[in-house]
């Protein structure tokens, strides 16, 4: 950071509240999806195992719902605070879209608790109570893509925003792409969270019955986890198209040039992510009866992905540019001649497309072993269950490093070629600032989550157990 601007600062603090807000956002979002396909599996398939899983972690989210709106309020006092010219525009032009927004907030919260404390009550009337967890994921998402609509206008607004139309504003270049992204993101990210409790769960109990339910809660969280996660380099290409179509120049700066190892950081990320879900299906598999023959295809499909990622890693220069020293300028260092395909963009977008592809094909095999084979649920290494609690922290602190790069990607504008941001925060914050940032924020969040999952988790089941 520059020296004369201080660590807690307008922007640090808007930054934190934002990122959180979002966080429990992704979750109140996501996992209500997963709850009422559990739910409605639980009804198809007359296993009691699918209900407890759907309601255990509504009382989550429930908890949960609470903090992503105080977190929101609290984003919104300090925006309109410390960033008036940018708060007043945004209200003033998008006026319609908050009023709707504020009202669809209130039906959400409604649809939320009457879902919930009704879970109980009609239990004879399942299919009437799924249709209360419908409605809530429909009127959420469509919260969503109203907040996603204000969000990608910042980054690709249309030409003259000062006199277009609300429709104008919302339907910008990036606002299907960013609705994408998001939308898979979150059912990704309320998988893993599914995962984590299972895992903890599993961890802490002491009844083997318990311990067999968590271990297939931890299955199916990471499951929906892995299978959103593949399908998210999609979405992100269909992103990164729609911003280079809009502007070629923010494509360069996040692609080619000082944000360009940003993404190098975020594919490491993504592939420990892979290469975890692949070493927790490798670990599962070993406790089913028959599982052993497919041992050498996981090593095999493990060690493709492992070439994959360090493809990936591979930068075409080592240092971007000559840099002055007191010894005199250090000239670049670039790969060989021979490999240096490596570095190029068609050579790591296969190396991406292989390692997506090798998980899908272990998940295929994992899928295969189980309906082939015995499984004993709750037998299982405890090292799975630690890599299950490592996927989901890995997955906060993906997000949480990725989301201010696309607004870092407007640069010196609030909005983006139309309103500059003239605050003396106003600049392109480091790697390792923003590193540690992320990593400051996914600490407060799961120091949160540990509390709401207390509350949850461990109270709720010493009452039942009285």
């Amino acid at each position: 950071m520059p020296p004369d601007v201080s660590l807690i600062n307008d922007r640090v603090i808007i930054w934190v509240v934002a990122e959180l807000h979002l966080l429990f956002a992704a979750f109140v979002l996501g996992a209500p999806i997963f709850i009422v396909v559990c739910e409605y599996l639980g009804l198809r398939t007359k296993d009691d195992r699918y209900e407890r899983l759907a309601k255990e972690t509504m009382k989550i989210v429930a908890i949960s719902y609470s903090l992503t709106a105080l977190f929101g309020g609290a984003m919104t006092f300090v925006l309109v605070g410390r960033y008036q010219e940018l708060s007043n525009f945004l209200f003033k032009s998008f006026y319609p879209v908050f009023g709707l927004y504020a009202m669809l907030l209130l039906v959400e919260s409604s649809l939320m608790y009457v879902y919930w404390y009704t879970w109980d009550a009609m239990a004879g009337r399942k299919a009437a109570h799924i249709s209360i967890g419908i409605a809530l994921n429909v009127v959420g998402t469509v919260v969503m893509v109203l907040m996603n609509g204000v969000g990608s206008f910042m980054l690709t607004p249309p030409d003259s925003p000062d006199t277009a139309s609300v429709w104008q504003l919302m339907n910008n270049a990036t606002w299907t792409g960013l609705n994408l992204h998001r939308f898979i993101a979150n059912i990704s990210f309320g998988g893993f969270m599914v995962a984590l409790f299972a895992a903890i769960m599993f961890l802490t109990s002491k009844r083997e019955a318990d311990k067999a339910f968590y271990d297939w809660m931890g299955y199916i969280g990471n499951f929906i986890g892995v299978a959103a996660l593949i399908a998210l380099p999609v979405a992100g290409y269909i992103y990164t198209k729609e911003i280079f179509a809009y502007d070629a120049t923010i494509s360069t700066l996040l692609m080619a040039d000082k944000l360009a190892w940003f993404f190098v950081i975020q594919g490491i990320l993504v592939g420990f992510l892979l290469l975890g879900s692949m070493y927790y299906m490798w670990l599962s598999i070993r406790r089913i009866a028959g599982g052993a023959r497919f041992q050498s295809y996981f090593r095999g499909a493990f060690w493709a992905a492992v070439v994959g990622f360090a493809i990936w890693l591979v930068p075409q220069n080592f240092l971007s540019s000559l840099t002055a020293r007191p010894s005199g300028p250090i000239e670049a260092v670039t790969i060989p001649e021979r490999a240096i395909f490596l570095g190029l963009m068609p050579a790591k977008g296969l190396a991406v497309s292989i390692m997506v592809v090798v998980t899908a094909f272990v998940y295929f095999l994992y899928r295969q072993a189980i309906a082939t084979g015995s499984m004993v649920w709750g037998q299982i290494d405890t090292k799975a269950q630690l890599t299950l609690t490592f996927l989901p922290g890995l997955a906060v602190f993906t997000m949480a490093y990725m989301g201010p790069i696309r607004e870092l990607a407007r640069g010196e504008w609030h909005i983006f070629q139309f309103m500059p941001d003239k605050t003396p925060n106003s600049f392109l914050t480091p790697l390792g600032f923003t590193a540690s940032m992320a990593a400051v924020i996914t600490l407060i969040f799961f120091l949160l989550m540990s509390a709401i999952f207390w509350l949850g988790f461990k109270v709720g089941h010493q009452e039942s157990a009285r």
